[in-house]
């Protein structure tokens, strides 16, 4: 039985209206002015690397490769 061993999941990027957010997790943190810049950029972002978009609440969206 072979077993699967690597990363099969993990975050890509943050897109936050939160101008207070730091990085310190690794993960690149792309800042929005509004709902719409949010929007549009995880939208552009997750097509170009295959990810999915998870709504954190609060102005905050997370990019995550499943």
């Amino acid at each position: 039985m072979a077993m699967n061993v690597g990363l099969n999941e993990y975050a890509l990027a943050i897109i936050t209206m939160d101008k207070n957010l730091k990085s310190g997790g690794g993960c690149p943190i792309f800042y929005a002015e509004d709902n719409n810049d949010l929007q549009h950029k995880a939208m552009l972002m997750s097509k170009s690397v295959g990810g999915m978009v998870h709504d954190m609440t609060n102005g905050t969206l997370i990019i995550v490769k499943h």
